[in-house]
């Protein structure tokens, strides 16, 4: 994977060019699976939503969950700003048919105006193990050697990320709303 830019503006006038290398600087932490999923979500989803030749405004992205992970959190406050302007929304996730993470389950709404893309993770991104690891740690239950499991889960989960094709890892569905 070559190294995937975003480009945002927050006034039609000046460009905001963003990296994953700027969302793990955001964020503290590196090798973050969650943090490399939703950038490359975002991506795919403006790529997809954004008129060709116009560059995405910040005002317009909008983002929902059932999986409200910190890196996810993080992506998709970096790129859109979506926490702090309370366009960041965490659905409940009982009537959600997609996989099971740690809290929550991988379903996703980007929006871009009037349209938005459901995204649903595929079966199998995530572990029974991974799930697991997490769940100890989140949980504060994980001893140390069990939390650099739960890290080393992580890295592999952004090396799968960073590794595939989209279409690979999860399903999409463009709605008008």
């Amino acid at each position: 994977m070559q190294t995937e830019e975003i480009k945002v503006t927050e006034n039609g006038k000046t460009i905001t060019t963003l990296t994953l290398e700027d969302c793990e600087k955001y964020h503290g932490l590196k090798r973050c699976g969650g943090l490399a999923l939703c950038f490359r979500m975002l991506k795919m989803a403006l790529d997809e939503l954004v008129p060709e030749g116009e560059v995405a405004q910040r005002n317009l992205i909008t983002f929902k969950t059932a999986f409200a992970g910190p890196g996810i959190t993080d992506s998709a406050e970096m790129i859109g700003r979506c926490v702090t302007r309370k366009r960041f929304l965490v659905l409940p996730d009982e009537f959600v048919d997609a996989p099971e993470c740690i809290f929550g389950k991988l379903y996703f709404e980007i929006g871009y105006g009037s349209k938005v893309m459901k995204i649903t993770a595929k079966e199998g991104v995530i572990t029974p193990e991974f799930l697991k690891a997490g769940r100890k740690f989140y949980t504060g239950t994980a001893n140390e050697e069990e939390a650099e499991v739960w890290i080393g889960f992580k890295g592999k989960l952004y090396d799968a990320v960073l590794n595939s094709e989209m279409k690979d890892i999860v399903k999409t569905e463009i709605v008008n709303i």
